[in-house]
């Protein structure tokens, strides 16, 4: 069994049809044909149906099929991968993160790191955290930007970027601008703008609550930052936010903030996560060394 076999079940499952796998390979129909009839030998089993002039794969060519997904995928990625090594200089620099992160971290360093490498591609992915762990750990994606209060994990290393300060956000002239010292009954009388279940903040906010006996009266939830920030800025809501990611509201005068009372949980951080078993490539290397000297911890 070989890449090309593999190419095939996954082509033939988009397609149905062999002259368009063969159309999209280079191949000819008559050659893609033969590595058909010949994985089929090789596994001793039917893994192609043909109905109507179209192929389906049968139970096993789908079993196989997850398998060749995952082949395919670790076999270019280990192409690209050593070739960054040959050459450092050249690639595309591929980056996956969560919404904070992404919106309000990575611009600053993404913007020195195509200074530094101006021949360098890059793109960036934005995503919830539990999603990117997930495709960490399926090995999907090679390294993540998160905003996370777990510092341990087995299957990841960890660089902190800068720890997070979560802090309560609320409407210029909301009366608690006035109140030189909330209390957590105050605050949880509230309605509430929250992020997402799963979020890093959500789960601050939910730890808060219970952490101060308190149950949050929920009155949306969202997984835009930018947009929970409007809802506060423009209602009687509160919510928690970043403290990074409302600077640019507090200098405009679009959002007051005050630090949470009562009993708080562990607030977290921005890291750069891959797996243990993954080698960062140079490119990789080098946009952690700018992470590092931008945000000294």
């Amino acid at each position: 069994m070989n890449i090309m076999k593999l190419k095939i079940v996954i082509l033939l499952e988009k397609y149905k049809k062999v002259t368009d796998v063969a159309a999209e390979l280079g191949l000819k129909q008559p050659t893609v044909s033969f590595h058909m009839k010949n994985l089929e030998n090789e596994f001793g089993t039917p893994l192609f149906l043909y109905r109507s002039g179209r192929v389906l794969l049968t139970d096993a060519g789908r079993a196989l099929y997850q398998y060749a997904l995952k082949i395919v995928s670790l076999t270019s990625e280990a192409e690209r991968t050593v070739k960054q090594f040959a050459s450092p200089s050249q690639g595309t620099l591929k980056l996956e993160a969560s919404y904070i992160p992404a919106t309000y971290i990575l611009p600053k360093a993404l913007i020195q790191f195509m200074k530094q490498y101006p021949g360098i591609n890059n793109s960036m992915t934005i995503q919830s955290d539990s999603l990117l762990k997930e495709r960490l750990r399926s090995r999907e994606i090679q390294m993540a930007i998160l905003h996370t209060s777990v510092w341990y994990d087995e299957s990841f290393n960890f660089q902190l970027i800068v720890r997070d300060e979560p802090v309560l956000i609320f409407a210029p002239g909301h009366p608690f601008e006035t109140i030189e010292k909330l209390t957590p009954e105050q605050i949880a009388l509230e309605p509430w703008i929250q992020y997402e279940v799963g979020s890093c903040l959500r789960g601050f906010a939910d730890q808060w609550a219970e952490l101060n006996h308190f149950r949050l009266w929920n009155r949306s939830e969202l997984n835009s930052p930018e947009t929970l920030k409007k809802l506060v800025s423009g209602g009687d809501g509160v919510g928690i936010c970043s403290r990074v990611s409302i600077e640019a509201e507090l200098e405009l005068g679009r959002l007051s903030y005050a630090p949470l009372p009562g009993i708080l949980p562990e607030s977290g951080g921005f890291v750069l996560a891959w797996r243990k078993d993954h080698i960062l490539t140079p490119l990789q290397q080098s946009f952690a060394e700018i992470l590092s000297n931008l945000y000294i911890l």
